[in-house]
């Protein structure tokens, strides 16, 4: 296994982003390590929405462009809790983030793993866990970050999908308070490959 940063972007290029993954991820289904997969839901499926979330939420995904998340685009749908980005301009939508927006100023060089970086400073968004009483599926505060994969401007789907790495969920047919179905190999029904 190996940790490297991706960088991802909208097609104009006004929305950047970095994210570290590790590959080959967790051979796992569950709510630790490296996730790639896809989901049923309307909202996932209707996006085509291609889901890679890191190890560590809070320090493996940054938006180095633009700025202010006010920049972004944003779209919240059911429980509103995800807010799903995309470029105001092009409309490609990159990432979903649950939880709060920081502002950093990082060594964006060193943060993606240039051995020395650059010593110079950017500022960069970062997230963190909700504060208030919002909960995901394992019971924690909530802090969901995942991009969309066709966002990512270095990384083999088809590889990713070949080497069995991709799992799928089924958000569509489940009842209210149960958790998801994920297995891999072929999607739920109303999802795709």
């Amino acid at each position: 296994m190996s940790t490297k940063a991706y960088t991802g972007s909208c097609h104009c290029g006004d929305v950047k982003y970095q994210i570290r993954l590790t590959l080959p991820p967790n051979d796992t289904i569950g709510f630790d390590g490296t996730r790639i997969y896809k989901c049923n839901c309307s909202t996932c499926h209707k996006m085509g929405m291609f889901h890679c979330r890191p190890n560590d939420l809070a320090n493996d995904f940054i938006v180095t462009s633009p700025a202010k998340i006010e920049d972004v685009g944003e779209y919240r749908c059911f429980s509103e809790q995800i807010g799903w980005y995309f470029c105001k301009r092009c409309g490609v939508r990159t990432f979903g983030m649950g939880g709060e927006w920081v502002s950093e100023e990082i060594d964006v060089a060193k943060w993606s793993g240039k051995e020395n970086g650059s010593g110079e400073l950017q500022k960069v968004l970062k997230t963190t866990p909700v504060s208030g009483g919002a909960t995901g599926y394992d019971g924690k505060r909530l802090h969901y970050v995942s991009v969309n994969g066709t966002t990512l401007d270095d990384i083999d789907l088809i590889d990713v999908h070949d080497q069995g790495w991709m799992y799928y969920v089924e958000n569509k047919h489940k009842k209210d308070g149960e958790n998801p179905q994920m297995r891999f190999k072929e999607p739920f029904k109303g999802g795709c490959y």
